[in-house]
């Protein structure tokens, strides 16, 4: 959404519909299988899962993201043709809602929709002034940045629990996230022989962090210590989950690879989150299929949760290529208003 980068190569553009599924997963674990982490096991996967929304902005700090008026106009449209035509479905198909949702579903950005998709437009409408900053920042000066925000955000939003970043689904902890992504492309460029970059080292860390899950997991019930762990370890505004996600986004950036198909899929990959979390659609699409299940084996389950998860991200990524479609018709009349306006 809205990076610099002309021609995506194919390894982002997989670990894009990647982190979808994980995030259908992970709405269908927090919110059907284990709310408030009820099973330890889920509760620790779902951790892997809640990495995705980290990694989709380390991605938009990597790339750096370009503030275009046209692709400001084709994000707000498509979020409100799919939270207007979802509504409607809803309240008039399925007798979810209200009238009122219909109103309130013309300004999904404003009124929090889509919590990601709010957050998402604050941090692509300020870039312009975050990279003109960073730009003009030494390398010292740049991790000096990291460090002095990292510590704001990590000891007052994670520790103390102020206002700062409470959870991380805000403004401040996304344009921190979006200085580190920037920070490992600054890496990439002036250090390539990093060990910071290797392989081997994010294994590695990937390993140790399945090893601190795998602890948690085993942590008895009593004095509620599964609940402070999962308290430090399971939110955005958490270091571990950020290390993690760092990981795995290094990973797939090392590999090297183009495919069209993969390209052509993954442009409608924002579809499956605006689609499958829609506020009222989101119970018939999953919530209510998948509570009839919960009483199954847990392996077997979990295997069922994979299925469902990629089956509803294809076909929300199929679905959204009819948009594309309709989309398509328009494109002039948003190129003259682009051409118009003066950034």
């Amino acid at each position: 959404m809205g990076v610099s980068k002309k021609t995506r190569d194919s390894n982002i553009e997989l670990l894009r519909i990647i982190l979808m599924v994980f995030i259908v997963m992970h709405h269908i674990i927090s919110s059907v299988i284990a709310p408030g982490f009820s099973s330890k096991g889920f509760a620790c996967i779902d951790v892997i899962f809640h990495t995705a929304v980290i990694i989709f902005v380390l991605i938009s700090g990597y790339f750096g993201i370009n503030l275009r008026i046209k692709v400001l106009i084709n994000l707000i449209l498509q979020v409100t043709f799919y939270s207007l035509l979802l509504t409607l479905i809803g309240v008039y198909v399925f007798s979810l809602g209200s009238s009122i949702d219909v109103i309130k579903s013309l300004l999904p950005i404003s009124g929090n929709y889509y919590w990601f998709i709010t957050v998402y437009i604050e941090l692509f409408l300020l870039s312009p002034f975050v990279n003109k900053l960073l730009v003009n920042l030494s390398n010292l000066q740049y991790k000096s940045l990291v460090l002095i925000l990292a510590s704001l955000i990590f000891w007052f939003g994670l520790l103390r629990k102020t206002n700062i970043s409470i959870d991380g689904k805000n403004i401040v902890y996304f344009i921190f996230i979006y200085i580190v992504g920037g920070g490992i492309r600054r890496i990439s460029l002036t250090d390539k022989s990093s060990k910071f970059l290797t392989n081997r080292f994010h294994f590695f860390i990937l390993l140790l962090s399945l090893m601190v899950l795998g602890g948690g997991y085993l942590l008895p019930d009593t004095h509620s210590l599964f609940i402070h762990f999962m308290a430090y370890t399971y939110v955005y505004n958490s270091p571990f989950l950020l290390i993690m996600s760092i990981s795995i986004f290094c990973l797939f950036r090392n590999l090297s690879f183009k495919n069209r198909w993969i390209n052509y899929m993954a442009s409608s990959s924002l579809a499956i989150y605006l689609i499958h979390e829609h506020p009222l659609m989101r119970e018939v699409i999953y919530v209510q299929p998948l509570m009839k299940l919960i009483h199954l084996n847990p392996y077997f389950l979990f295997v069922i949760v994979i299925a469902f998860a990629i089956i509803v991200s294809v076909t929300c990524m199929l679905m959204d290529k009819v948009r594309v479609f309709l989309f398509s018709l328009i494109d002039k009349p948003i190129n003259k208003i682009e051409n118009k306006i003066e950034l």
